[in-house]
């Protein structure tokens, strides 16, 4: 068959429509036109294209596989992290207050409404889209706002004990790292300025060191190990 007589071509399809009362319907599509997809040559010219830091391919290549490995690194850290973090809360028996789950909650629904840019209208026809109500939405994710909880409970009574604390030149580097990272630097920077920004900062590298602690003694089998706790709220 030519490309001019797929061009001309046409099909009969049958399709469900969940919109039209789970009814099937029948759609006729014609092939206008035809395109296919040349992929560029994996050269020194391709290379400079992607950026002009890359001369060579070579070297595009290097850099490719030093992201690659970076990347896998920092999962494997991640998923380590973790597993000590739920291996120390497993260890202690929380007593958790309604408040608090449903306090997680609230902050798990605003940070998919943030992912997803929804507003409540929006919210209510994400809703609306996947058949569910705001309160089945809730119950889904309260094993995650209960796990959530435990851990931040766990890694603040860590904290406690091993004394972790922030100074002020810490949370000005991690600003500087921050703002090192945008264009507008005068505006972010005034925006990490207040109070609430700083203490959300604190908060953040104090979570980091407390678990790079927590991974640093279980990596370290001549360490104490922690006994079976109960941490009440």
């Amino acid at each position: 068959m030519t490309q001019r007589d797929i061009k001309k071509s046409q099909a009969a399809l049958a399709v469900w429509a969940p919109f039209d009362a789970g009814k099937e319907s029948s759609l006729k599509v014609e092939i206008v036109e035809v395109k296919e997809e040349k992929l560029p040559e994996l050269n020194d010219e391709f290379a400079k294209q992607v950026s002009p830091d890359f001369e060579t391919m070579e070297v595009l290549r290097e850099k490719v596989a030093t992201n690659l490995k970076d990347r896998a690194e920092e999962k494997v850290r991640v998923e380590f992290e973790n597993r000590v973090v739920d291996e120390v809360a497993g260890l202690s028996v929380t007593e958790l207050p309604p408040v608090l789950i449903e306090m997680e909650i609230d902050r798990l629904l605003n940070e998919q409404a943030k992912r997803l840019r929804m507003d409540e209208a929006g919210l209510q026809e994400y809703l609306k889209s996947i058949n569910k109500t705001k309160e089945e939405l809730r119950e889904e994710m309260r094993p995650t706002a209960v796990k959530r909880t435990v851990n931040s409970l766990v890694l603040s009574k860590v904290a406690e004990e091993e004394k972790v604390e922030i100074d002020d030149s810490e949370i000005e580097a991690e600003i500087q790292k921050v703002v090192g990272t945008v264009a507008n630097k005068d505006e972010l920077r005034k925006m990490l300025a207040d109070t609430q920004s700083q203490e959300s900062i604190r908060n953040m590298l104090m979570t980091q060191k407390t678990v790079a602690l927590l991974v640093e003694i279980a990596g370290n089998p001549d360490k104490p190990k922690g006994k079976k706790k109960e941490a009440k709220q």
